[in-house]
């Protein structure tokens, strides 16, 4: 039987437009409501990078999103940033989006400024061209923007540095920075632990030096090593002798490859190994021609490696050599040392 039926006309109409006005906008602000809380998609979906800089307009944004298929709906994700008054919070960065996640979440984030970061773990004994590997890789920053900073006189002296690079002052350690960071940012971090972790210490630049090439020498054993380490370079530059350490000379090739890639002379790829050529090279750092110490640390150097350089064990040792499993056995004399090495490695 029809609801309907014995009413006039103009009433049943009057009835259905009612009832239509309030089910019409209701429905929408479901449909709306629904899409703005719900996933865009209910598979996992990879994050994807989304960068907004500083001017960029709603309607850029949401198209960004669209383009890298973040978003299924530009015209609704428009409408929902318009109206509930989101465009004019959107903070600048670089965020980590994945079709996953709802509009509501996506906006969330953007107005939050909760950008994209990662962590990582700089292990000690690496140098500024490694770290800088590190960060490239995690997109954090770009190689040669980082290493064009470590390099960067006016800004090092910023810091208090006044040295040709930062080489020894990036200090070791686990670090959350944001994608896309500013290298300067990055530096600035790692130098202020550096300062923290050495405030106690009277620590010159020599000593960094050392402690970079103790780092470099040292076995996983560093407790026994390091101090050990540091009393040969120490006895060694009392008495003149050269230094005649592997590491120096490796890093003084790869500094001289970075200097040729700058001068877009050559690609720049990071070197590990030791070649006997490098011990021909007419460089500061190559120690089997060179008396004293390098110009600059080669490594970053932890504070155990920092402290053995401060106070080296006094001994009369002016040789070490490492066995095939990775222990370092020291000797006072030449003969001594070349006994070890038949001993150890032939």
């Amino acid at each position: 039987m029809c609801y309907f039926v014995g009413y006039p006309a103009h009433k049943r109409f009057k009835k259905i437009a009612l009832i239509l006005e309030f089910i019409i906008p209701l429905t929408i602000i479901a449909f709306i409501a629904s899409y703005a809380f719900l996933p865009q998609s209910y598979r996992y979906k990879k994050p994807e990078l989304i960068t907004i800089t500083r001017g960029n307009s709603l309607k850029e944004i949401t198209y960004k999103l669209y383009d890298k298929k973040l978003i299924n709906n530009p015209y609704l994700f428009y409408f929902i940033g318009f109206i509930s008054g989101y465009s004019r919070y959107i903070e600048a960065g670089t965020y980590y989006v994945s079709a996953s996640e709802s509009p509501a979440s996506i906006y969330h984030k953007f107005v939050n400024g909760n950008v994209a970061s990662a962590k990582i773990t700089i292990p000690p004994g690496l140098n500024i061209f490694q770290i800088a590997e590190i960060l490239a890789k995690k997109k954090i920053t770009g190689r040669k923007r980082f290493l064009k900073e470590c390099f960067d006189k006016r800004f090092l002296l910023s810091l208090k540095i006044n040295k040709k690079t930062a080489e020894g002052f990036l200090y070791p350690d686990t670090y959350i920075f944001k994608i896309h960071s500013n290298p300067q940012n990055i530096i600035k971090e790692m130098v202020n632990e550096f300062n923290l972790k050495t405030k106690n210490l009277k620590l010159g630049y020599n000593d960094l030096i050392i402690a970079s090439m103790i780092i470099k020498e040292a076995d996983g054993n560093y407790k026994n090593s390091m101090k050990l380490i540091s009393s040969v370079i120490h006895n060694r530059l009392k008495i003149n002798m050269p230094l005649d350490i592997d590491s120096t000379s490796i890093y003084g090739k790869n500094l001289l490859s970075y200097k040729k890639y700058i001068k877009k002379k050559d690609k720049f790829k990071i070197d590990l190994n030791m070649n006997l050529s490098y011990l021909k090279i007419k460089s500061p750092y190559n120690t089997y021609l060179k008396y004293g110490l390098p110009p600059s640390p080669i490594a970053n150097p932890n504070i155990r490696a920092i402290k053995a350089a401060v106070n080296p064990k006094k001994t009369r040792y002016l040789y070490y050599m490492s066995t095939k499993t990775g222990k370092t056995i020291f000797a006072r004399t030449l003969i001594s040392q070349n006994e070890n090495i038949n001993k150890y490695l032939k």
